[in-house]
């Protein structure tokens, strides 16, 4: 009483075929309606612009703070790693909401304006 390997899925009925290619299509339809909705997100928020992110870490406290010092004001406008941890937005967001990562540029400014302060002119 072996069936045949065509007969588990009714192989005389074609409209198994049918509504398989149906569900297969209507899954497709679905997946490429998610993707479009998930790329043109109208809930997502607009990502600010990277000046206005830029002026208000030159405007935070602990940016002016620094900038009062010569040596660390030096240093906040010409070393490169430190337009590094703002280069951007990503980073610039990041910069202005974690106060661990504030706290890093910080002590790298004030070590450089050390090393700057040592240097024999």
């Amino acid at each position: 009483m072996a069936a045949s390997p065509g007969e588990w899925y009714h192989e005389s009925d074609p409209t198994f075929e049918v509504t398989a290619m149906f569900l297969i299509g209507i899954l497709i339809v679905v997946a490429i309606l998610g993707e479009i909705i998930h790329r043109l997100n109208p809930w997502k928020k607009p990502e600010p612009a990277y000046e206005d992110l830029v002026a208000q870490i030159k405007q935070s406290d602990w940016y002016q703070e620094l900038s009062r010092d010569q040596a660390c004001r030096y240093v906040l406008d010409n070393d490169p790693h430190v337009q590094a941890y703002y280069a951007s937005t990503y980073e610039a967001k990041r910069l202005l909401t974690q106060e661990g990562f504030q706290l890093g540029l910080i002590d790298y400014v004030k070590q450089e304006a050390a090393k700057q302060a040592e240097k024999p002119r």
